[in-house]
């Protein structure tokens, strides 16, 4: 299943052309900041299927060195990260997917940094910490 997604103001376009390897919901205090809310909810898919087309498109490196959040410069919107527990891997924020009604989350991982009035997902696994 291709998947296409862009920012709030449009300027970043991104389309994959693999099937989701990954859906989850990460509650780390990292995707907290960086989404201004309790959690992140996220789709994998093979990093070297992620195209990304726009010249606003930006990235900030988390200080541990692991992580590599990118967004669009010109509106703010958080589009996908590259960690390096999985650098196979894209992870792309489900918020900005043009089609994001099939998701279903299958794992919360960072439990033990989710705020305790963050409801859970009732079918997905839950992991205190994340992978790696």
């Amino acid at each position: 299943m291709p998947l296409s997604g862009h920012c709030l103001c449009g300027a970043v376009t991104y389309r994959a052309d693999a099937d989701p390897v990954a859906q989850a919901v990460c509650h780390c205090t990292d995707c907290q900041r960086q989404t201004g809310t309790a959690y992140s909810v996220i789709v994998g898919v093979p990093r070297d299927a992620l195209h990304v087309d726009g010249d606003t498109l930006a990235s900030f490196t988390t200080n541990d060195g692991n992580t590599e959040r990118n967004f669009c410069s010109a509106c703010g919107s958080p589009l996908f990260s590259l960690s390096a527990v999985a650098p196979q891997l894209a992870f792309i924020k489900a918020g900005t997917l043009d089609d994001a009604s099939w998701l279903e989350p299958a794992v919360e991982v960072w439990t033990r940094s989710a705020q305790p009035w963050t409801p859970h997902f009732e079918s997905a696994a839950r992991l205190e910490q994340g992978p790696g």
